[in-house]
């Protein structure tokens, strides 16, 4: 396959991403819980306040870092020039809020494929990357479809390589 054909995916936030960020952080708190339970109610209590204002703080950094997750919509034009040379043949387009008339991106990177999601590390002209986690569960009519212009940009970029 030379070139995969155009496709259009819905990108939003991941409840993977969300279970995982929760999970950890109900994995600390039992950390803790167990802590308390061990040491005593009076024993340690500075280094236990330490810990829960940690807890507090991982929570925190969860919540605000799954709520920037970006949401829009990832688009493969394979008829149009790749911002990253005229050797390269079709373009991955981002149309978010800020974006509304899309953004041709330099590069996308799959970093982590679990098959049904991929973690993506989307690339900017502005020199600015973010990472976006994509789901099957979005639109499954057309994960197939996405998945190989993934892939076939993925073998083309490191053909160049």
């Amino acid at each position: 396959m030379r070139n995969a054909p155009s496709v259009r995916y819905p990108v939003g936030r991941c409840a993977l991403y969300g279970w995982w960020m929760l999970g950890l952080g109900a994995l600390g708190l039992a950390v803790l819980a167990g802590r308390w339970w061990v040491s005593g109610t009076t024993a340690e209590a500075g280094g236990l306040m330490t810990g829960v204002v940690l807890w507090l703080l991982w929570m925190g950094f969860a919540t605000w870092s799954w709520q920037r997750t970006p949401e829009g919509l990832l688009r493969w034009d394979a008829l149009a020039d790749s911002a990253a040379g005229p050797s390269l043949a079709g373009a991955w387009v981002w149309h978010s809020e800020a974006y509304k008339d899309g953004v041709t991106l330099l590069r996308v990177d799959a970093v982590l494929d679990l098959q049904d999601r991929v973690l993506l590390r989307l690339h900017n002209p502005d020199a600015v990357s973010s990472w976006a986690w994509v789901e099957r569960a979005r639109d499954p009519l057309r994960w197939n479809e996405f998945r190989r212009a993934l892939m076939a940009h993925q073998r083309q970029g490191c053909a160049i390589q």
